[in-house]
């Protein structure tokens, strides 16, 4: 019998997590949509908090190798992982809006996550920097990165809606992508608000290019739009946990699920196949 190597079993004990959270999760919200109807919304909101603090155990460190460096906010130092590798992942490659790579490429990767999701922070520190090598850099696609919130209303936290807002707000300048990547290199608990105006400063202050004095929390009309599109594609997707991958072709509506998020392989291969249909370009 083969054995898996260890990145291949640290794929699957997290894919399982994910399910298995995400089963919970669900069942989670039926329950609280039957006390809901009974008048028992109060101890179904309280049965969804532990739910997802029980469930939060599995987690790891997924950043404990990213290199550190102190940035300094409102006169105190704030450690920040990552900003070398996020440097080095999207140096040279350009960013349009929300878009990732050649605008043109014949397919488009889509993840669908959550800033306060840990299954999300793993992908985001071990698949997607090879997506955007083996996938992006080369030109076989582009990627858009849609964020939607399901950790505040199951933990009863609203900073997760706060880092969404940041993130949005810097699409306009080009620097979501690099933003976005900050946040899960220094994510916190999920059960807990750790996305706070200083965190969030020290993450924008520690983004290649970036710095705190660009950060905007608010909920502006350019973060609602990107927040009322990733919400809507999710829901016609039926999105049900995050992250979630979709391969869409060029020029179409057609979005290929790929279940094994982790696998740039699995990626890969719906790359390829939606590339076969994509329409050309005008």
């Amino acid at each position: 019998m083969l054995r898996m190597s260890g990145a291949k079993k640290k794929q699957e004990a997290a894919r399982e997590a994910r399910l298995e959270r995400e089963a919970a999760e669900r069942a989670a919200r039926e329950r609280s949509k039957r006390l809901k109807l009974l008048g028992g919304a109060g101890v179904a909101i309280v049965a969804v908090v532990a739910l997802v603090l029980a469930l939060g155990l599995f987690r790891g460190d997924a950043t404990e190798n990213l290199a550190s460096q102190d940035v300094t906010v409102d006169g105190q130092k704030v450690e920040v992982k990552g900003a070398d590798e996020t440097a080095a992942l999207y140096n040279g490659i350009p960013q349009t809006g929300e878009t990732l790579g050649n605008p043109d490429a014949p397919a488009t990767i889509i993840e669908i996550a959550d800033l306060k999701c840990p299954a999300c922070q793993m992908h985001a520190v071990d698949t997607h920097p090879e997506v955007v090598k083996q996938l992006v850099r080369t030109g076989k696609a582009n990627l858009k990165v849609r964020l939607v919130n399901f950790r505040d209303a199951a933990a009863g936290t609203t900073d997760g809606e706060a880092a969404r807002n940041a993130a949005h707000n810097l699409v306009a300048q080009n620097a979501f992508f690099p933003f976005v990547n900050m946040v899960f290199n220094n994510q916190g608990d999920e059960s807990e608000t750790w996305a706070t105006d200083r965190k969030l400063k020290a993450i924008a202050a520690g983004t290649p290019g970036l710095g705190q004095d660009k950060l905007n929390t608010a909920d502006t009309d350019e973060s609602k739009k990107l927040t009322e599109s990733a919400e809507k594609l999710a829901t016609a997707l039926n999105v049900q946990g995050t992250p979630s991958v979709y391969v869409q072709a060029r020029g179409t509506n057609e979005y290929t699920h790929v279940p094994n998020f982790n696998s740039v392989e699995d990626i890969a291969s719906a790359v390829e196949e939606a590339s076969k249909n994509a329409k050309a370009t005008r």
